[in-house]
């Protein structure tokens, strides 16, 4: 509950003093801080590499992780990986 307590102080989002239990924090509030920490997140990329508000807002994480793929071509460099080397060649 400290962690709520700190991050939210953080991110001046006022929680009542009387919330005690983790379960007693509302849902939005909950939500408010973990979009509040994927958007600090976001940002430390360059500004072409940031996806755009409506994946953010209104995607899935599957589009999220669907945009990075593309943006940082993670599936195509996995596969640079195996360089071939002809033992001929080598001298």
């Amino acid at each position: 509950m400290s962690a709520i307590w700190n991050v939210s102080k953080a991110l001046r989002v006022p929680l009542d003093k009387k919330l005690t239990r983790l379960h007693e924090v509302p849902h939005t509030i909950s939500f408010v801080i973990r979009k509040r920490q994927q958007l600090d997140s976001f940002n430390e990329f360059p500004k072409e590499k940031r996806p755009p508000d409506s994946i953010i807002w209104d995607g899935t994480s599957e589009e999220i992780e669907e945009w990075f793929d593309k943006v940082f071509d993670r599936k195509k460099s996995a596969n640079d990986d195996n360089i071939i080397i002809d033992v001929g060649e080598v001298e």
